[in-house]
């Protein structure tokens, strides 16, 4: 299974735009796209999942290749190699512009070139890692967030619920005004 980075690496190798989103999360996007959606690639995340898009592909293409489309159109890219990654990217361009996207050589040379140089510094990296990943898993799991997040959604639901109630007791006692002033003008 490759890295997050050897991913991003290999899909900025095409030239498509990287567009950041929430989580460390990472969409690509390919302008020259001739469907109505230009995401080729979308969700590819630090944990290795990720998806691009398979809805254009014909059924020839799909079968050939062996992929697994999802019911939304996505094709799961969490275990592919880095010839199955390119050659899905080159299949997902194709059936969204008709047209062979082109590798960049140097991008590619450099994707290539960026996993022999984390072998070389492994030791200092993993050191450094050991020490940020209990940061960075208690940032995430800050019991406040989680508290200000359903003390909101509680508020809201809570001031719906008043304002519904306000509203029903208003409509009843103008009922009973009306209802009284026609009584009394009948008795009269």
């Amino acid at each position: 299974m490759l890295s997050f980075e050897e991913k991003k690496a290999i899909f900025q190798s095409f030239k498509l735009k990287k567009k950041e989103i929430s989580n460390g999360r990472v969409s690509f996007i390919y302008p020259e796209s001739k469907q109505r959606g230009q995401v080729l690639a979308t969700q590819v995340q630090p944990s290795g999942n990720g998806y691009v898009v398979g809805k254009y592909m014909s059924e020839e293409t799909i079968q050939k290749n062996g992929y697994l489309v999802d019911s939304r159109g996505w094709i799961s890219i969490r275990d592919f190699s880095k010839v199955e990654m390119k050659n899905v990217i080159r299949e997902a361009a194709m059936s969204m512009s008709g047209v062979e996207i082109e590798l960049d050589p140097e991008l590619d040379l450099k994707a290539e070139l960026e996993p022999e140089l984390e072998l070389k510094t492994e030791p200092e990296t993993k050191s450094a890692m050991v020490k940020d990943i209990p940061e960075k898993v208690e940032k995430k799991t800050a019991p406040d967030e989680t508290i200000e997040a359903s003390s909101a959604s509680e508020k809201i639901g809570f001031n719906c619920l008043n304002n519904w109630l306000e509203l029903t007791k208003a409509v009843t006692e103008l009922n009973y005004l009306v209802w009284r002033g026609f009584f009394n003008r009948l008795s009269r």
